[in-house]
């Protein structure tokens, strides 16, 4: 039996394929430049915000509070994870 080779991929599936490597490549390039560029949001300094816990941001941006979180804040109560005194 001799072993036939396989035929090359056509043309228009390297195409495919090098669109997609190359979407992939600007997006990663475009996330990590955002995150390079975008620093931590920052706690104001003022007496209402000398907190120790995060437990203590809630009373003021908890669900239904005067200065709630918006609707667009991830739901963590954590909130030093993310943002930073300054």
């Amino acid at each position: 039996m001799s072993g036939a080779a396989a035929a090359p991929p056509a043309a228009g599936s390297r195409r495919i394929l090098l669109a997609f490597l190359g979407g992939a490549t600007l997006l990663t390039v475009g996330l990590v430049g955002y995150t390079l560029t975008h620093g931590r949001p920052a706690i104001p300094a003022d007496a209402d915000h000398a907190v120790i816990e995060a437990a203590q941001c809630l009373a003021c941006h908890g669900p239904g509070r005067q200065h709630a979180r918006g609707s667009n804040h991830p739901l963590n109560d954590q909130c030093f994870n993310c943002h930073e005194r300054r």
